[in-house]
């Protein structure tokens, strides 16, 4: 994992977004929600030039992210599903707290140590935002200690 990893930063490859720019721009939306409740335009601009910076968009057919945010009409179904997973792990995790314990082996529904798909993903992206976002202290504690077992 860690020789992929360097290769790819080596080449600069970023992942492709196969979704609509619509569904780019909801993703963004929600980004920006989840860290200011208030919508404010200029955050979902900084928060799509970020995203763009670790995921290769084809806008068409906007000419680029802001004229997306101006013009274009998010499309939350991608969102909506995902808050349905994440409120489905998180009523699983709660479940087996509840059962095994505080500190039980969460499995799967550990993000930090599952080697799902989905969890690798994960863990790449955070590490590659991590780059051009200032975490909170303790998560950043967390991002750094990814970055140097990579």
């Amino acid at each position: 994992m860690g020789l992929i990893s360097y290769l790819l930063k080596l080449f600069k490859f970023k992942p492709g977004w196969n979704g609509t720019p619509e569904i780019f721009l909801a993703m963004v939306v929600e980004m920006q929600s989840q860290n200011n409740p208030e919508y404010a335009v200029h955050e979902v601009l900084q928060w799509g030039e970020v995203m763009q910076k670790v995921i290769k968009v084809n806008f068409k057919p906007f000419k680029d992210f802001p004229d997306l945010l101006q013009n274009g009409v998010p499309d939350f179904s991608m969102v909506e599903k995902l808050r349905g997973k994440l409120a489905e792990v998180k009523q699983r995790t709660t479940l087996k707290k509840a059962i095994y314990g505080e500190h039980a082996d969460l499995g799967d529904d550990d993000v930090m140590k599952s080697n799902s798909a989905g969890a690798v993903f994960a863990r790449n992206m955070v590490k590659d935002l991590s780059d051009y976002i200032q975490f909170p202290e303790d998560d950043q504690h967390v991002i750094d200690k990814l970055k140097r077992d990579e």
